[in-house]
């Protein structure tokens, strides 16, 4: 299973993270899976420049994802995330994709 972190920085100094969200454990439900594969290219999470043209690119998307994976989000935190933390949020998310993709072909053999 999946252990996902997000930082969230203080509103007035951009530098402190105020505090930091963990999905541990966290397994992805099939609904988020479809939603992530249809912004991201997984077999590109390995360069961080597409990955931040993907999540520009699905930015509307992305945020109701991060939302159900992280439930006590609020919306002005969502503003509070660094583009930075969000390209490795996403490999993070893809990461945890492949790794239950793989266990479930693995279980299945």
């Amino acid at each position: 299973m999946a252990n996902i972190q997000l930082n969230i920085y203080d509103i007035n100094d951009k530098t402190k993270v105020e505090k930091t969200l963990e999905a541990e454990g966290y397994e992805l439900m099939l609904g988020t899976v479809e939603d992530f594969m249809d912004i991201i290219d997984i077999d590109k999470l390995g360069d961080e420049k597409e990955v931040a043209k993907m999540a520009f690119k699905g930015y509307k998307q992305l945020k109701p994802l991060i939302m159900d994976i992280f439930p006590e989000l609020q919306d002005d935190e969502y503003k509070r995330i660094k583009v930075s933390d969000l390209v490795r949020l996403i490999i993070q998310i893809g990461t945890a994709v492949v790794d239950q993709l793989d266990f479930i072909k693995s279980s299945k053999n």
